[in-house]
């Protein structure tokens, strides 16, 4: 490891002046020395009191910088970050959420350590009214397992693996391989993300090192979806659909099989969304073009009988579901 900094932990910001200081603080209780890294918070565009609760949280922490932006979302926010980030390791959190106490010094150690190009620790789940300091770090034998980053994605990641969170990252894996959030989008932009930088990784690292905490919010975007929002969602599909055509075997199959996985998930929204199904044939459209990209063989029956009938397969579902 040289002399720069080993991590650099970015966060995209908007509006959680309820919980940016809990993600903070449980940033600062991982024994991992202030000097060795950085903090890169992206206030986009937030019209609480988010802006100035990290001013002040800044002013007692020289390794903290803000970039402050007109709103453009997540996917840019994380964009702007990585630009100016200095670490060996890159990981993104949200700000809604918050590391388990001493345990991302546990990780980035065994990064460091095999000298993965990517790493990945265990996600828990839980409501939006816990706290960080509910948790303490549990796992007491740290196993690993040790392949690439092909191999990764057909043993370790999940038929829909929408994190980029939970990963450290090599931040020259992303800038050798122009690795980029595709602008705009704020769902299943992480997905769109996360495979090329596995597809390029040489050296990956599971654990099962538990350090990240995903709240469940009712004010996230899944929970506000639009048919806008969906309809850049499937940028994110095409993306991986484009990338599994470059693929083949055990990893093509995989790839194509998240791909059904995301358009059946589009479905749904459009489906069960008054505000979505009265728009419904802007989504058929879009998602009839995308199983064009996706190989007869991985497409699920469900999505067979779309594909004949597009219009009566979703008014027919919308009706059941009432």
């Amino acid at each position: 490891m040289d002399k720069h900094l080993s991590l650099s932990i970015i966060i995209p910001l908007y509006n959680a002046e309820k919980y940016i200081v809990n993600c903070l603080d449980s940033i600062y209780d991982q024994d991992i020395d202030s000097s060795d890294f950085e903090i890169i918070i992206v206030d986009d565009g937030s019209n609480d009191n988010s802006y100035h609760i990290i001013s002040d949280y800044a002013t007692k922490h020289d390794n903290i910088h803000i970039i402050h932006q007109e709103n453009q979302g997540v996917a840019c926010a994380r964009n702007n970050a990585i630009k100016i980030a200095k670490g060996h390791y890159v990981t993104f959190i949200d700000s809604d959420d918050f590391f388990i106490p001493k345990s991302l010094k546990k990780v980035l150690r065994t990064a460091i350590e095999f000298k993965a190009d990517i790493i990945k620790g265990v996600i828990i789940e839980v409501d939006e009214k816990e706290m960080f300091d509910d948790y303490r770090f549990t796992a007491k034998n740290i196993v690993t397992d040790v392949m690439d980053g092909k191999e990764a994605i057909v043993k370790v990641t999940r038929h829909k693996e929408g994190y980029s969170t939970g990963y450290l990252i090599s931040l020259k894996l992303i800038k050798e391989n122009n690795l980029h959030f595709p602008p705009k989008v704020s769902y299943m932009e992480d997905w769109a993300f996360i495979t090329p930088a596995l597809l390029n990784c040489k050296l990956f690292v599971n654990t099962n090192i538990p350090f990240y905490i995903y709240r469940h919010n009712t004010g996230s975007c899944v929970a506000n979806m639009s048919t806008e929002k969906l309809l850049l969602s499937c940028q994110a599909i095409e993306i991986v659909a484009e990338l599994a055509k470059k693929t083949s075997g055990d990893v093509q199959k995989k790839l194509s099989v998240n791909v059904c996985v995301n358009i059946n998930i589009v479905l749904w929204f459009t489906i069960h969304y008054r505000s979505i199904f009265s728009r419904r044939n802007e989504i058929i459209r879009v998602l009839l073009q995308l199983l064009k990209q996706v190989d007869k063989s991985y497409i699920p029956r469900s999505l067979v009988i779309f594909k004949l009938c597009p219009e009566l397969y979703i008014v027919i579902r919308n009706l059941l579901a009432s």
